[in-house]
């Protein structure tokens, strides 16, 4: 889970997002995301749309063939530093990326990516990860989420995000839902501090 603090520009380096990361428990998060709900196989393709600095590949089994994607530069340049033997990692904006050149995946993650866009840019990165994958192949998000009573810690944290399209739980599911077959979860338990978090399982039809 990509989580936030109100210190946005900070983000934007590796080292601060990474020592963020950790200390909210971000990579046990990502752990019991790919364990739980993606289940990937050995030998399967894997696209990351929107990889950071690439966390989620820590916990994919060794065999699988790894394509990350991410907006920023300086995250990118991390990525490959730490796993470029393993993976391919491009710096690309989501809503108009190109990956024509590769083989259809077999599965698409996302994580903390679609509360930074728009309704209209989800839908366009929604439309990519159809393109890219074969028929009948999965999208799994993960993102924060408001819900009716929670903690207000968690509250003011998403509040505060640099995402500035996070949405309620029916939200994501309208956003999702007219492209395959959805199965959505919401926790409250993901990270050592209160934060209230959704996972999806779309399956395209």
């Amino acid at each position: 889970m990509k989580f936030e603090i109100p210190a946005k520009s900070a983000l934007s380096l590796p080292s601060i997002f990474d020592l963020c990361q950790w200390l909210v428990g971000a990579p046990a998060c990502h752990r019991r995301f790919i364990e739980g709900f993606v289940n990937p196989r050995p030998g399967e393709r894997v696209v990351d749309l929107g990889c950071g600095t690439g966390a989620s590949l820590r916990q994919l089994p060794e065999g699988i063939s790894y394509v990350g994607l991410d907006l920023n530069p300086h995250y990118i340049q991390a990525a490959r530093a730490q796993f470029g033997e393993r993976a391919t990692f491009i710096c690309s904006d989501l809503v108009t990326a190109d990956l024509s050149e590769f083989p259809p995946f077999d599965l698409a993650i996302s994580v903390g990516v679609l509360h930074h866009l728009n309704d209209a840019q989800a839908q366009a990165v929604l439309q990519l990860a159809r393109r890219v994958v074969r028929p009948g192949a999965r999208l799994v998000s993960m993102d924060p989420c408001y819900v009716q009573g929670q903690h207000r810690i968690a509250k003011f944290l998403l509040d505060h995000d640099r995402g500035n399209h996070i949405r309620d739980a029916e939200h994501y599911r309208r956003l999702l839902a007219p492209h395959g077959t959805l199965e959505t979860r919401v926790f409250s338990d993901m990270l050592r501090i209160p934060y209230t978090t959704i996972v999806a399982t779309l399956r395209f039809d």
